[in-house]
């Protein structure tokens, strides 16, 4: 009876050992694929998950295909976002949708797609890729469908002109601003800020169209605390020179192709001539310029400027400080206005529809005032 009991015992145990090991191993198996007794099992059509980041996934893709390291780039920002721009020939482009819709579920990841017309002969589409890890991938397809391909700007014509160089602030958080600016067909200076969520795609798109980029860098303002206190990148007065120096290199890293600066808000910085100094020190030594936003009647950043030798300009008309068309349209005439008598004016918006459509409509008037648009880096001295 003893001896029965033991083997019964020892029955039930083995019972018990085999159903957790098949219980373990069929769990491995519905997690990775990776089972000892199940995989054999395992259909036909499983798919082959792989360890890939998403970005990995695309370069090997590419890489595959044939796309140019010179028409690949790419950057991870502040919050950890890797964002990677491709350019490519429609015919490259069909091919890759092809392979990422494929390959993506071997990695577990998900993508949200969308396309954007622009111009005649360009289209643009953005990947939101996002792994089994929460994390994201912004991909950027650029897809030339004409021959011609972007090259230098276009020379100006050969009289002599009166300029005026219109900068679009604020860019970087949209990209139907940047193909909006771009469809106007003039030289404009787009400032991109720094932590802005597509300040990469809005860079590549515009030095891709021949346009000029800058940072639009952030600084203290006097009565603006809200904005002080939720600005990212922002130059406090309370820094020291140390942090200063760290947080204007840091965010002339997060902005690529730029010539130049202008400041965002910063009435606190700019009245301060030894803080805004060291603001553009860091300036100089990267052969950039340098354009004052006047945003306050008390700043010095442009003669501080001046002083250091810095190529450098500052605003003569904001042309938005009202959304209503019918002021932004004053405005810009009152810009034109001004580069008729002094031989150069700059003038300063947001990418308001509002504004962006006054632009649309009457940007063809520079002619009639017998101007012409160029760059803000074409009016510093």
């Amino acid at each position: 009876m003893h001896t029965s009991r033991i083997r019964s015992l020892i029955i039930a145990f083995s019972i018990l050992a085999l159903t957790c090991v098949l219980g373990l191993d069929y769990i491995r198996f519905l997690r990775d694929g990776g089972a000892w007794l199940f995989r054999a099992r395992t259909p036909k059509s499983q798919v082959a998950w792989t360890d890939q980041t998403p970005g990995e996934l695309v370069l090997a893709q590419a890489q595959a295909m044939g796309v140019s390291p010179d028409k690949v780039s790419q950057y991870r920002d502040s919050e950890g976002i890797h964002h990677m721009m491709l350019e490519v020939t429609p015919e490259q482009y069909r091919e890759l949708e092809t392979r990422l819709d494929r390959e993506l579920p071997r990695i577990r990841a998900k993508a949200t797609k969308s396309q954007r017309e622009q111009e005649e002969d360009k289209t643009y589409y953005l990947w939101q890729i996002q792994d089994r890890n929460k994390q994201l991938l912004s991909l950027l397809v650029s897809c030339r469908t004409g021959q011609a391909e972007a090259g230098p700007r276009p020379e100006q014509p050969q009289q002599a002109r009166n300029r005026v160089a219109i900068i679009i602030d604020d860019m970087g958080n949209s990209l139907d601003a940047i193909e909006a600016v771009t469809r106007l067909g003039q030289a404009i200076t787009v400032a991109i800020l720094p932590y802005s969520s597509l300040a990469h795609e809005t860079a590549s798109i515009a030095r891709q169209n021949n346009l000029e980029v800058i940072l639009h860098l952030p600084l203290e303002s006097l009565y603006n605390t809200y904005d002080n206190n939720h600005t990212e990148g922002i130059i406090h007065s309370g820094m020291t020179t140390e942090e200063i120096i760290r947080t204007v290199q840091e965010s002339l890293g997060q902005v690529p192709y730029i010539d130049g600066v202008n400041t965002h808000m910063g009435s606190k910085i700019t009245s301060d001539p030894k803080l805004i100094q060291i603001v553009l020190e860091q300036l100089k030594n990267r052969g950039l310029y340098f354009i004052d936003s006047r945003t306050t009647a008390e700043s010095v950043a442009y003669d501080v400027a001046q002083l250091m030798e810095i190529p450098s300009a500052f605003r003569n008309v904001f042309l938005a400080s009202e959304i209503e068309e019918g002021f932004i349209r004053s405005q810009l005439i009152r810009l034109f206005r001004h580069a008729q008598q002094n031989g150069y004016a700059v003038g300063i918006c947001h990418p308001s529809p509002e504004t962006l459509k006054v632009l649309r409509e009457n940007l063809h008037l520079v002619e009639r005032y017998g101007l012409q648009t160029v760059f803000a880096s074409e009016v510093v001295q």
